[in-house]
């Protein structure tokens, strides 16, 4: 070789040619040169062992290939015939043999030290890299296949070369590569050698290949992420090089197979690659109390500027955990059919796991910690919110896609399990939940059921479950834990004032272990980036069901809903899970309650929530269970709104919006019907339901009931229901408004009643603490006050609700008098007012003069004030003021002037006081005539009475069963609360009791005797 042209052989080969010969040639010398210079750049390498004249593309070190030099007799250049086998003679090169066979173009050139790397797959990591960047592609190319061919080798017989870890290169090259500038290049190099791995050898190789990459990016997301935010650089890394194996369908079936368990234990999901990575919130989890010990430090001391800025950090971590993991899913579905079966499998037997969870959630730890045999919280509303992100393609109103839902889908079983694959099913367990509607054994078995459900319809039952797991069974463990938090605060607040008392530290740790819990839950549970396409996804929920239940057999398209609503295809309704309705009551409890300003974002759309209200909650033959229908009117009173009169900005809009959903809506004529049905239904359930929980779920709609009299067009319509109530009052079913103002007055006399009692109690537990207070040790000090503390809790919650019902009363009575004056309900209404008057007027009222009247939301001036107001609204029936005058228990001529003596004091209105001083009057006119009658009651023959009320009888009534004989008005009050025969229990109507005539006229008779000589 020359010292002037190291390549000469190549040239002196053109001398020989004629001199068009020699144009090809020299054209063929110069591809020949390009390529060898190419290959050098790339590989490092060389079989030119002289670099003295070194040309402006050849690098300035290299490694010479000295054995290959001389089996190629002395060649001097590299080309596509020996490059493979010059690749394979320096991966097997050890780093002496390397630093040895280093050739210089100066003695002074400077060994670059990607020449002598001794790692064989981070070498040709690199030479990958460089390949990427050469200008000629074809080259490029040539190079690339070279190098995934050997780094395939190098994967599959890692042994042939000699003290290499191929397996720690490897995650040097994940670890350390991955964030470069050149990281796409090292990326593709990896999938390509990956993919060559794949040629020759079975899948099962590439997963024990990638197994380890994969478990060390396990173990930094369990150190970095497992029960805490992502504060972790290494976890965060880690998250990111995750993605990689979304990049073609073989590893992302690796990746499935990594994170997949045999177990279905929901531990074991959490300890799953997709488990931890979801796991990282600041919600209690199963390894530490979570980021709550990081974020809600001292809790009782935070300021609101320290929780925003802890929710702030909260919601920055979620946001990037279900960010990352929603695009790692959404890339997975799209890669094939297998991947997307594989990962919604993953998701679906997850969810099944956790099918405990609301079941579990009155055992929940005070720390907040999960039960042992459920995910964690944070993980279950990660999972939600990744779920609705991937429903966002369909969650508008309306959306063309939501038709491709098929109910059928929860009652689908399988007897094969590839039959989930093939059909689009992941969901378990559906069959088993209970649904809107009963389907009797055949009618299920008649459904007709798609051959294939989509994409759509699977991933949509899916959140719908996950919801319900997630959300509902986090709400009702964070509804337990504030209950209990309640009851430790008050302890805290004792000890607090008494350092010393016994247990003062354990409860100060309790409470702010709990307290620490309740801010940590309250936060994850309402992230905007989860609260928010809840909604929107609870919108295409209602607009959907709304569909459904209207549309008879008719489901291809929308149509808008109208009143009377037509039939609907109730084995549709059979279909579906009452947890849909169920997560959308949550959804807007939640929002209403804690961040109301997310409601902004969807009312625009709330015209669908109320559909889905007007639909449902009045009708059992769409929604069976009236719990369910009961929590939609809980829904109805988020939405209501709010009457602050110190709202601003988006505030006034937002609440314009409000009020146009209870005024301009289509069908909104049809709420207060509804709303009465709903109310009415809770009652006659048959279920064995305690009265407080009957009472939970009335008291929202005494709210919006209060709301809706405001305005004209509801006053008018449930004024409409009172007057078809009057008319049909001796109808075999009892009309709704009746049967509405029946519970009512129940409600109210047994509420206020409660309240009272309760309220004496505290009046006297005050009076025995401060003149015991000296002589109680500290224990029997706690004691009592936490007994108090109980007590006043639910004196609060019966005179908040006694409120409710009397101003209730108050409103329906201005124009709806009539009813309550019929001999159907004015005896019952007389003597519950006269009674509560008398308690809180009379001279017993001191009885329930605690010290502080807010402290258990007693109002007695409002109380009086308002039942001051049904008197005079009745005032003008001749019928109330008997039934007032001649109500024995708790009439006396001392009732009116006492209370006027009451509202004189709380200032009322002169001219109502006027009007009640001239009512005591005719009342006590009238009273004077019911003396009489009492004297004749006294004599009257025993076949007169009545034997349930014992009072002489008007309208005497044979029951066709029993044939006892009793009063009509005592019989019809009797079935307005229980339709059976008092004296047998058969089954009783109003329309069914025989009049007895022949006793009527002879009771006439005999009163006229009795008066006319008692004149003579």
């Amino acid at each position: 070789m020359t010292d002037s042209n190291p390549f000469a052989a190549l040239q002196n080969a053109t001398n020989s040619h004629s001199k068009d010969e020699n144009h090809v040639t020299e054209k063929m010398v110069r591809e020949k040169l390009e390529l060898s210079y190419c290959y050098e750049r790339v590989f490092l390498v060389s079989l030119d062992k002289d670099l003295s004249d070194v040309d402006v593309h050849r690098p300035n070190s290299l490694v010479f290939l000295e054995d290959l030099h001389n089996t190629l007799d002395q060649q001097e250049w590299l080309d596509i015939e020996n490059i493979s086998q010059a690749m394979f003679e320096r991966t097997l090169m050890s780093s002496k043999q390397l630093r040895k066979s280093v050739v210089k173009a100066t003695a002074d050139s400077a060994v670059d030290h990607n020449v002598i790397e001794d790692q064989t797959l981070v070498y040709l990591c690199n030479c990958y890299i460089r390949a990427s960047k050469e200008r000629n592609q074809v080259n490029a190319q040539n190079c690339k296949d070279v190098i995934t061919e050997n780094a395939s080798t190098c994967l599959r017989q890692p042994d042939l070369y000699e003290g290499q870890n191929i397996e720690e290169q490897m995650c040097t090259i994940f670890f350390t590569e991955f964030f470069s500038a050149d990281s796409e290049h090292m990326l593709n190099f990896l999938e390509k050698s990956f993919n060559k791995v794949l040629e020759s050898e079975d899948f099962l190789t590439l997963c024990s290949l990638l197994h380890p990459i994969l478990s060390k990016l396990h173990r930094a997301c369990t150190r970095g992420l497992l029960g805490k935010l992502c504060d972790d650089s290494d976890a965060s890394n880690a998250l990111k090089i995750i993605h990689f194996f979304a990049r073609n369908q073989n590893l992302a079936e690796v990746l499935l197979g990594y994170t997949n368990t045999t177990s279905s234990s929901a531990r074991a999901f959490e300890k799953s690659l997709f488990g931890t990575i979801l796991s990282s919130s600041c919600a209690p989890g199963h390894y530490r109390e979570g980021a709550a010990n990081d974020l809600f430090i001292n809790p009782d001391k935070m300021t609101q500027a320290d929780v925003d800025r802890a929710e702030a950090m909260a919601y920055s971590n979620s946001s990037m955990i279900t960010s990352c993991m929603h695009n790692l899913f959404n890339k997975i579905f799209r890669l094939s059919p297998r991947t997307k079966h594989l990962l919604l499998n993953w998701i679906g037997r997850l969810i099944a796991a956790n099918s405990g969870r609301v079941q579990l959630a009155s055992t929940m730890a005070m720390d907040g910690a999960p039960p042992r045999d459920e995910c964690s919280d944070g993980l279950m509303l990660n999972l939600c919110n990744v779920l609705v992100r991937m429903c966002e393609p369909f969650c508008k109103p309306k959306s063309s896609l939501l038709l491709k839902l098929r109910p059928q889908y929860c009652r689908q079983q399988f007897k094969e399990a590839n039959d989930q694959e093939q059909r689009h099913h992941h969901c378990l367990g559906l069959p088993d939940e209970t649904f809107l509607i009963s389907l009797e054994e055949n009618e299920v078995e008649e459904l007709e059921m798609p051959t294939e459900y989509g994409f759509v319809c699977d991933v949509f039952f899916l959140t719908q479950q996950a919801l319900y797991l997630g959300v509902h069974g986090t709400k009702e463990k964070f509804l337990n834990l504030n209950r209990e938090l309640n009851r430790i605060q008050s302890l805290y607040q004792q000890v607090q004032n008494n350092p010393a008392a016994p247990n003062a530290e354990a409860i100060k740790f309790a409470f702010e272990r709990a307290m620490k819990a309740y801010m940590a839950i309250r936060t994850a549970m309402i992230d905007p980036e989860l609260l928010k396409p809840i909604l929107r996804f609870h919108i295409a929920s209602a607009t959907y069901l709304s569909y459904l239940a209207t549309g008879g057999d008719n489901v291809s398209q929308f149509s808008p809903l109208t009143f009377p609503l037509t039939a609907c295809n109730t084995r549709l309704l059979g279909c579906m899970p009452e947890f849909v309705i169920n997560n959308i009551t949550d959804a807007m409890v939640i929002t209403r309650r804690f961040k109301s300003v997310y409601l902004q974002d969807v009312l625009e759309f709330g015209g669908h929530f109320m559909d889905l209200i007007l639909v449902f909650m009045g009708s059992k033959s769409r929604l069976k269970n009236p719990h369910l229908r009961a929590k939609l009117a809980e829904v109805l009173y988020e939405m209501m709104p709010n009457e602050d009169n110190n709202a601003t900005g988006r505030d006034i809009v937002q609440e314009m919006v409000k009020r146009d959903l209870f005024t301009s809506h289509p069908n909104i004529d049809n709420l207060a019907e509804v709303l009465f049905t709903v109310f009415v239904s809770i009652e006659t359930t048959g279920e064995s339901v305690q009265f407080e929980q009957k009472l939970n779920y009335r008291q929202p709609m005494y709210k919006v009931i209060d709301y809706i009299w405001k305005i004209d067009l509801h006053q008018k319509a449930i004024v409409r229901l009172a007057d078809v109530a009057l008319k049909d009052i001796e109808n075999t079913d009892a009309p709704l408004f009746l049967k509405f103002v029946n519970l009512l007055v129940n409600d109210a006399n047994f509420l206020l009643g409660e309240a009272l009692d309760l309220m004496k109690q505290l009046k006297e537990k005050e009076q025995e603490n401060q003149e015991s207070a000296a002589t109680m040790s500290q224990r029997e000090m706690q004691q009592r006050e936490a007994n108090m503390s109980q007590m006043a809790q639910m004196a609060r919650f019966h005179n908040s609700a006694a409120l409710d019902t009397i101003h209730t009363l108050s409103l329906l009575t201005s124009e709806c008098s009539k009813l309550f004056c019929h001999s159907v309900m004015v005896d019952r209404i007389a003597s519950m007012l006269n009674y509560f008057l008398r308690e809180l007027t009379g001279p017993q009222m001191g009885a329930f003069k605690v010290k502080e009247f807010a402290k258990y939301e007693f109002k007695p001036a409002v109380v009086v004030a308002e039942i001051s107001d049904i008197y005079l609204n009745l005032a003008h029936s001749e019928s109330f003021c008997e039934a007032v005058s001649g109500d024995g228990r708790s009439y006396s001529p001392k009732l009116f002037p006492q209370t006027v003596t009451v509202l004189n004091k709380i200032h009322h209105p002169f001219d109502k006081i006027q009007q009640f001083t001239e009512l005591g009057h005719t009342i006590e006119n009238a009273a004077a005539k019911h003396l009489e009658d009492d004297d004749l009651v006294a004599s009257a023959p025993e076949e007169f009475l009545d034997p349930l009320l014992g009072t002489l009888m008007k309208d005497p009534v044979i029951l066709p069963s029993s044939k006892i004989v009793v009063d009509k008005s005592t019989i019809a009050r009797h079935i307005l609360s229980d339709q059976n025969d008092p004296f047998n229990r058969n089954p009783l109507a109003l329309d069914q009791v025989i009049p007895d005539s022949q006793l009527k006229s002879r009771i006439n008779e005999w009163i006229a005797e009795q008066r006319k000589a008692k004149l003579s």
